[in-house]
């Protein structure tokens, strides 16, 4: 077996008929989605048995390896492999540094081994049942500080083998953000405590969540329909980045983004452009944006999921929700007013509604007062696994409950945000602590 890279201008007969073949005659895939536009922009690769062309693939600028197609006599003789090994060499010698591609899911384990890993729930693209897979390769690290770094004050690093992570430090706080889902870890301002929590057990690897720090939830707040991951489809992902700066007061910011495509769409039909845009500095600032690219309007949900480090949970209190109506998901969703401060003696899990007021926590252990203010939200969440719930947590240690506590920005429940073609939408929260106690 022989690859040739090529390009449709020159060879678009023996891709296209092999495509044909493949995916619109043997699986029923819809012409209009096959022939997507795209192709003039790839690189195509063919692999030939002698000289006849029995498989295809291609590779776009931002990474996306599809259309991998082997025909089907010789199938289970080399071609895929060599397909694969052509594509990742091209995008080494194009320094890209993140590749991803939607797989069949019974073809997963092939690109397992070429070190892929499944992000996100088995969707249905053209009725077949695929997994999205990506790769970060070796020089995404490197490639992030070329583009983006600032010397002094921000730089990429891996966590974990595929998963980068962005230090910020500043003279006034330093901060840690994973690229996989925009989520931020670590906000500690210099000669505190830091002011998020991130579990000691918590798991950094491609394609699962961090226990602790900011996860975006988008574009669905809660449980998903069935099949559909809970808190949305954007935590377990990489984002793009697009921008780094400075701001204001010796602040940094670092701008993330993800627009859709064939995985989203399948999971949510809709067009889109998300942002996140952190600043940071004496107060931490993050700005979910939502544009809506398509020619319909959508309704979102959405939350900043932020996990806050505290002292000892029974000695804190949570005030500006007084006489706010909540529901309470412990007690079945029952409606309640809030009575005084939100204080902690048990599984706390509620959504308080109509509200845009500060919250302020209270940490007694720590003898200091956190501000949440936020824009763009009416609804306020507050949890606390307590203790036989964290139990259920794999990435949660025993105890760890006592020195955590959620208050989330969020548009949950009730609280539905329409966006209409060539809108956008804004959800802020804005972290400082307040004078000490």
């Amino acid at each position: 077996m022989q690859v040739q890279v090529v390009t449709w201008a020159s060879h678009a007969a023996e891709l296209g008929s092999i495509r044909r073949h493949v995916f619109i005659d043997e699986q029923n895939v819809p012409e209009a989605l096959e022939w997507d536009g795209l192709d003039h922009r790839a690189f195509h690769f063919l692999v030939y048995a002698d000289t006849l062309p029995v498989g295809c693939a291609r590779l776009l600028a931002d990474g996306h390896i599809g259309r991998m197609a082997v025909l089907q006599d010789f199938r289970g003789q080399g071609a895929g492999r060599a397909l694969l090994a052509a594509v990742l060499q091209t995008a080494r010698q194009q320094t890209l540094s993140w590749l991803y591609l939607n797989a069949q899911t019974h073809a997963a384990g092939f690109y397992v081994r070429s070190g892929f890993q499944p992000v996100g729930a088995e969707f249905p693209d053209a009725g077949i049942p695929h997994l999205r897979m990506e790769l970060v390769m070796e020089n995404h690290s490197s490639a992030l500080n070329t583009r983006f770094g600032l010397a002094g004050k921000l730089h990429f690093v891996d966590a974990a083998a595929g998963v980068p992570v962005v230090e910020i430090t500043t003279a006034h706080a330093s901060a840690r953000i994973a690229v996989q889902g925009a989520q931020v870890l670590e906000w500690q301002p210099t000669g505190q405590q830091p002011v998020l929590w991130v579990s000691r057990a918590a798991v950094y690897q491609t394609g699962k969540g961090v226990r602790g720090g900011v996860p975006v939830c988008w574009p669905w707040f809660g449980a998903g329909a069935e099949g559909k991951p809970a808190h949305g489809f954007v935590r377990t992902r990489l984002w793009e980045v697009r921008e780094t700066g400075q701001g204001v007061a010796d602040s940094v910011f670092i701008r993330f983004g993800m627009k859709d495509d064939e995985s989203t769409r399948a999971l949510w039909d809709h067009a889109f452009d998300v942002e996140l845009i952190v600043t940071m500095g004496a107060a931490l600032k993050m700005e979910l944006v939502t544009r809506n690219t398509g020619a319909a309007p959508f309704e979102i949900t959405q939350g900043l999921h932020t996990y806050f480090r505290v002292g000892a949970i029974a000695s804190t209190q949570v005030t500006g929700l007084e006489d706010t109506v909540y529901l309470d998901k412990v007690l079945g969703f029952a409606r309640a007013t809030q009575h005084g401060a939100v204080t902690f003696d048990g599984e706390t899990d509620r959504v308080y509604v109509n509200t845009t007021s500060d919250c302020v926590i209270d940490d007694a252990g720590f003898q200091r007062k956190i501000r949440v203010a936020k824009s763009g939200s009416t609804s306020t969440v507050v949890w606390n696994p307590w203790i036989e719930k964290e139990k259920g947590f794999a990435d949660m240690a025993q105890g760890e409950y006592q020195e955590m506590l959620c208050v989330e920005t969020v548009n949950a429940g009730e609280d539905r945000v329409t966006i209409v073609p060539g809108g956008e939408h804004r959800l802020v929260a804005f972290i400082a602590l307040d004078a000490a106690v």
